[in-house]
């Protein structure tokens, strides 16, 4: 019982958080609170979110030019890009045009619309995976770790009522 305890207690929640939809997002502040994208959509989906945070409220995004004072999270009018910690540069991106430029500023993509080619062999989820696989969590580890992801269709493999994406003519 003790070590189960002691498991709970050093259980790590995702730094990033992405809707199966693409139009809910959510990052870890510094003080480790959720944080939600928007307040407007996908209101079950993000209440889900904070009630298992431990959260009423979620802390504001910053707005197009803005940034949280710790500069974890800095947005513009295409996107955001996010840094937990020591952890790579997450490039959040809402608008096609912002893809080329983020692929230079950041080491993780994680696009609401779809790439259509890779760059540079950085690691992406777009919204072609979103749609596949489900929602997914991440967890960013140091600057040379490759994050950590968790897509809702992992969870499913296997049932019988659950349709695996990638199998063909199954």
């Amino acid at each position: 019982m003790a070590a189960g305890l002691l498991v709970a207690f050093d259980t790590r929640p995702p730094d990033l958080l992405v809707d199966e939809s693409g139009r809910l997002l959510a990052v870890r502040d510094a003080n480790g609170r959720l944080s939600l994208s928007s307040r407007r959509v996908a209101t079950f989906v993000g209440d889900n979110w904070l009630r298992r945070a431990g959260q009423d409220i979620s802390p504001a995004w910053p707005g197009a030019g803005e940034s949280w004072p710790d500069g974890s999270l800095r947005c513009d009018g295409l996107g955001c890009l996010y840094r937990s910690g020591t952890g790579p540069t997450v490039a959040l991106i809402k608008d096609p045009r912002a893809i080329a430029e983020d692929c230079a500023a950041a080491d993780i993509l994680v696009s609401l619309v779809p790439v259509r080619r890779a760059c540079s062999g950085r690691p992406f989820i777009d919204r072609f995976d979103l749609w596949r696989h489900g929602a997914h969590a991440i967890w960013l580890r140091g600057e040379d770790d490759a994050p950590l992801v968790l897509r809702a269709a992992d969870s499913r493999r296997g049932r019988p009522w659950a349709r695996d994406l990638n199998t063909k003519g199954q």
